[in-house]
């Protein structure tokens, strides 16, 4: 079983905590409440603050032209396109996206993105890959599945759903793609290591269960 799979294997009962979270359902069915829609955007301005960030320091950890492109790429794809499915939230909230763009990090989204730092502090391009990987990863996944299930136009979620659906951005292929890196980069690694990388990587994906419930329940710091 190559890395990746394994990766996937025990990222999977989290995914399966993501698709059946009430923010995360509440997409496929048409219906989230709007203080849950705001927090989810201040804080993923602030995420993806974080990830373009990272996505620049793991550069200077590739030596392939073509990882370097990739990383490139996405920075621009984060910085220029994303902002549509804040957009979309926003219109269905009815608040203006610039009111939203200085928040204070929350508890969860302070974790995720130092957890995202100390992968590019402490460790390698695959560390590094292993923690930013089950945004897209995750993502891709719930779009595919609303796309799958022939949303509504009446959905006002359809926009979103289209946005991170695979058949429209391509983010399985990124997915393809990081997770490619993961497997050429893991034969360089003992397993004891690679058990460090995979901890990582489910921390991902736990943290983006928690980003999901942050929001969803606007879970604030509660003393400061």
């Amino acid at each position: 079983m190559k890395f990746s799979e394994q990766l996937m294997k025990k990222g999977q009962p989290i995914l399966d905590a993501i698709m059946v979270h009430p923010f995360v359902k509440g997409i496929g069915e048409g219906n989230v409440p709007n203080d849950a829609l705001t927090f989810y955007v201040g804080q993923d301005y602030n995420y993806l603050n974080a990830f373009m960030k990272v996505y620049a320091a793991a550069i200077q950890k590739c030596n392939d032209r073509k990882q370097i492109a990739l990383f490139t790429q996405q920075i621009e794809f984060t910085l220029n396109s994303e902002i549509e499915a804040h957009i979309d939230f926003c219109k269905i909230a009815g608040v203006e996206y610039e009111t939203l763009q200085h928040e204070k990090q929350a508890p969860m989204t302070y974790l995720y993105n130092e957890h995202m730092y100390n992968a590019v502090r402490t460790g390698d391009l695959i560390d590094v890959v292993a923690s930013i990987l089950p945004c897209p990863w995750t993502y891709a996944k719930i779009g595919d599945a609303f796309k799958d299930l022939k949303t509504t136009e009446s959905n006002p979620f359809k926009s979103w759903i289209d946005f991170y659906s695979t058949e429209d951005t391509g983010d399985r292929d990124l997915s393809d793609q990081l997770f490619s890196i993961i497997d050429s980069e893991a034969e360089n690694y003992s397993d004891q290591r690679l058990q460090e990388v995979e901890e990582r990587f489910l921390k991902s994906c736990e943290l983006e269960w928690h980003f999901w419930d942050q929001a969803y329940y606007q879970r604030d710091w509660k003393f400061i």
